[in-house]
Order: structure tokens, then sequence, then C-alpha cells
């Protein structure tokens, strides 16, 4: 076949150090939108960004060329410099976790994914973060994890 065709959804969360201050109100748009554009940039269209304080969520298309976890290794060393550049004193010594959540979305589903991220802030005033991503791995038919890493790094 002469060309590339793909169409792969992803569904990517990852969450703030747990000894990292939380991500301030007022630059959660600014950072939902530059995420949006660094997978632009990297050739992963991506759909929708959202999140809150402590976790970000995003919907992209993956490229034909490059693997989720480039995108997502990319996509969380460039969200740092933004939030370091936005305000450096709050945001000095922010990072994010080592991991992330990778979850494939049908193309039946994408809607009903791209509400679940766009509601995250009404979402998150009734379940946890941790019931949110623990919800999430058994969606996907992950059973066998370690949280002790998950949650301490």
């Amino acid at each position: 076949m002469p060309q590339y065709l793909n169409q792969i959804l992803v569904h990517c969360v990852f969450h703030k150090h747990a000894k990292a201050v939380n991500i301030q109100a007022q630059d959660q748009l600014p950072l939902n939108q530059f995420v949006m554009q660094t997978c632009h940039f990297l050739h992963c269209p991506c759909l929708i960004a959202n999140g809150v304080a402590d976790h970000l969520h995003f919907l992209l298309v993956l490229a034909t060329n490059t693997s989720v976890a480039d995108v997502i290794k990319e996509v969380k060393r460039k969200a740092t410099l933004f939030l370091k550049e936005r305000n450096p004193s709050y945001y000095h010594s922010f990072c994010w976790q080592g991991g992330y959540g990778a979850f494939s979305v049908s193309i039946r589903h994408k809607d009903s994914v791209y509400q679940y991220i766009y509601q995250q802030q009404e979402h998150h005033k009734k379940v946890s973060a941790k019931d949110e991503f623990e919800a999430l791995l058994r969606n996907a038919g992950i059973t066998k994890y370690d949280e002790k890493f998950y949650w301490s790094t």
C-alpha cells in the first residue's frame, strides 16, 4: 500500500508529582490550549485537553510515525516549561509523575470520551483522581499494577 492510513485515538492521562504544587485554576485553560498546540506540532491532532489541579486528560489522534510514549514525554516536558515560564515563583519545582495512562478509544466511543474529558471539573466534585484512574484501568482491562509506584512518584 503506497500510503499510511490510521485512525488511532488515544485517551492520555497523567498526574503531577505528589510533592509538586497544584495547577492553579487560572492556568488550567491556557495549559489545556498549550497541550493541544503541542500535540498539533507533533502531528497528533488533539481533539480536547482538560484537567483539574492535579492531573490532565487529553484525546489525540496518534500520528503514523510516533509512539504514545514519545508524545506524552514531549507533552509533559513542554507543559512543565510552559507552567514554569507562566509563573516561575510558583511552579519553580513543578514536575509530573513518571508514569501515565494511555487508553485506546474506539471511533464509536470518541464522543463519549470527549464529553468525559470536557466535564472533568464536574466529575471531580464527586470522584477522586485516584478512584477515577483506577476505574479507567478497570475499563481498559488492566488489572495488574502496583499502585504504590503509581501514587508515590
